[in-house]
């Protein structure tokens, strides 16, 4: 057995994925992420779960799980051979109080059972150096900052950052979540958008991210069926971080990871923060209508936003 899981730890499959992405409010998490580790012994040579982080405070590292500890079954049910986002629908998801039991090897060969209460999602907030502040819901998995100039859209001529954030389900087609996300500027500078620039600045970066993606998931995007069309919105939101704000709404065509073109409906909202020489845009997007309920979820991080602490 030990040798065994030397050769498994080198070999790491490329799906990382947070092990409790969920579709739901009341569901809940175990404070674990996970790898799959690639086994050609297997069938679609998926192996067992690695241990990638465990969560200070959530059930996991109350438990006593370590970094590095391989789970082989769940719920009695081995992991051999089961991709990784089907284990994590239909084994890992649980409303908050439900119980699930892992059985792990340790890398000296030893195995332990424990049986984790899935409790609720801590929220994710920005960092605490940050002048500004907002929380996005927990269950929700967020990219490392961008800093401007960005990779894929380098002739956006801003200073600052990007936060983006993923809805729970955003990887799965078959979702009505699926490719809904917000991201958030932080931009040097007082002039704020409108609705004409915006939607030029917009077009250039989804162009951008369907070339990058085209690179990523081999397939070569026609970029003339990338489009962005925004509007002024004088019925949407008023205010944002405290203070005055413009609002846009929009519908944009761009590639998902498989070559499609989607549409998506976006919803925008900026303002200059007073004091700090920045302006803030929030920016939501999701192919569901705005009165669906991943709405909910999208505005309640742009409700959280505030331009000091």
């Amino acid at each position: 057995m030990p040798g065994k899981i030397a050769s498994w730890a080198f070999l790491v499959w490329f799906a990382t994925v947070p092990i409790s992405s969920l579709a739901a409010d009341n569901f809940g998490t175990l404070g674990i992420r996970f790898e799959q580790l690639y086994d050609d012994a297997q069938p679609g040579q998926r192996g067992p779960l690695v241990v990638l982080d465990v969560v200070e405070g959530l059930p996991g590292a109350k438990a006593g799980v370590h970094k590095g500890d391989i789970v082989f079954a769940i719920d009695g049910t081995r992991v051999l051979g089961r991709a990784l986002d089907e284990i994590n629908r239909t084994s890992i998801r649980g409303p908050v109080g439900t119980m699930v039991r892992l059985s792990f090897v340790r890398l000296d060969g030893s195995q332990y059972e424990l049986t984790l209460t899935r409790m609720t999602y801590p929220p994710l907030n920005n960092p605490a150096s940050d002048p500004f502040a907002y929380a996005v819901p927990g269950s929700w998995r967020m990219d490392p900052r961008y800093s401007f100039p960005l990779q894929w859209a380098p002739s956006i001529a801003y200073q600052g950052i990007e936060d983006v954030a993923f809805s729970p389900d955003f990887d799965d087609a078959a979702s009505p979540e699926y490719h809904s996300y917000l991201f958030f500027w932080w931009l040097e500078g007082t002039v704020p958008l409108d609705a004409n620039h915006l939607e030029s600045e917009m077009l250039v970066y989804f162009q951008g991210i369907a070339e990058q993606r085209g690179r990523n998931h081999g397939f070569s995007p026609k970029l003339s069926q990338v489009v962005a069309s925004y509007s002024s919105d004088t019925s949407g939101e008023q205010t944002f971080g405290g203070v005055p704000a413009r609002s846009y709404q929009g519908v944009v065509s761009i590639y998902d990871t498989h070559g499609k073109v989607i549409k998506l409906n976006s919803e925008v909202v900026t303002c200059v923060c007073p004091g700090s020489n920045h302006m803030a845009a929030f920016v939501g997007m999701s192919q569901q209508p705005r009165h669906a309920g991943i709405w909910k979820q999208i505005d309640s991080v742009r409700d959280s936003f505030r331009c000091n602490r």
